[in-house]
């Protein structure tokens, strides 16, 4: 039969040529659906890839659901319990955003002990004679450096892996301590005493009722004042405001973040800080990277319209997102 695949945002479409024949609901590219408009095609829909947020009211409208694809590995953004009492399967395809978020996790990392930010700026502003002088402007070396991993999955395990190669120390904290990563040398520890004791902390938690919020003030206090704090996984992981005073006060050393509470908005008082890398969460946002994400969820999509489980992909209910 011909499917009706509604995807809530103009993504780049390398990979759905794996729905040919079922017919694909796609604004263009770099918009999205308004809530109206997904309240009008919902109803028909028998799977929906979705870029953005998929709330109770909007899954509620759609009875012909068979699947909801995540489009990366957070899958905060969708009301997954509304979606279990309603029958409707809910996947995410986080093995595809693995390599290309570490990498500016560590691309983060290094701006940050580098200073590549400030150095880029003075080298096209500032006269060489200033610059290029012997034991001024001097930086931070990783290697020796202890990297504190928040979450131990997919991605904090290829940033520990890249971490190790720099040299750094890995430390780590998760549900209980994973004997393999013990195995090489990591040392499992709460996180209380990880942020004590780390040069880098690395965020790689999804965001759930109990991670939101994970470091507050108390939590950013235990820090090193000498200390960088990388966030590429959810902005909410971490409470803003208290996050703004420890790098105004020189509490921490700095902090590399790739997403934000309220996005697409971030914050402007992070803009006059120096001590600052921003991107626009694009942990994801390359060719490849991008083209294996619509290929997973075609691919996902596809094996659930065929009457089959998509069994290479992350199924998630209710139970595990509390």
């Amino acid at each position: 039969f011909m499917a009706r695949i509604v995807i809530t945002y103009g993504v780049p479409a390398e990979g759905f040529e794996a729905l040919a024949g079922h017919e694909v609901l796609i604004p263009p590219p770099g918009e999205r659906f308004s809530h109206q408009q997904l309240m009008a095609l919902l109803p028909t829909a028998d799977a929906v890839l979705a870029c953005t947020a998929l709330d109770a009211g909007l899954i509620a409208s759609a009875p012909s659901l068979r699947l909801i694809v995540c489009y990366g590995a957070g899958y905060d953004a969708i009301d997954v319990a509304a979606a279990t009492r309603q029958g409707v399967q809910v996947a995410n395809i986080p093995d595809t955003v693995t390599a290309s978020t570490a990498e500016l996790t560590v691309a983060l990392m290094l701006a940050l002990a580098r200073d590549l930010p400030g150095l880029n700026a003075d080298v096209r502003t500032r006269p060489g004679s200033d610059l290029f002088v012997l034991g001024q402007g001097m930086h931070v070396c990783l290697s020796g450096a202890a990297l504190g991993v928040v979450g131990m999955g997919r991605i904090g395990t290829r940033v520990a892996d890249v971490g190790r190669a720099l040299g750094m120390r890995i430390l780590y904290t998760a549900h209980a301590p994973k004997p393999q990563r013990e195995a090489l040398g990591d040392r499992f520890l709460p996180l209380d005493d990880l942020l004590r004791q780390s040069d880098v902390v690395t965020l790689h938690c999804p965001l759930t009722a109990q991670t939101r919020g994970l470091l507050d003030a108390r939590r950013l206090a235990l820090m090193k004042p000498t200390a960088y704090l990388i966030n590429t996984a959810r902005g909410a992981l971490v409470v803003e405001e208290a996050l703004l005073d420890a790098l105004k006060t020189g509490r921490i050393a700095g902090a590399g973040l790739d997403v934000y509470p309220d996005e697409p908005n971030v914050n402007p008082a992070f803009f006059g800080l120096s001590n600052v890398v921003l991107t626009p969460h694009a942990g994801s946002n390359t060719h490849s990277t991008r083209r294996a994400m619509a290929a997973a969820a075609m691919d996902c999509i596809r094996r659930a319209l065929e009457g089959r489980e998509a069994v290479s992909y992350t199924h998630l209910r209710a139970h595990e997102t509390t």
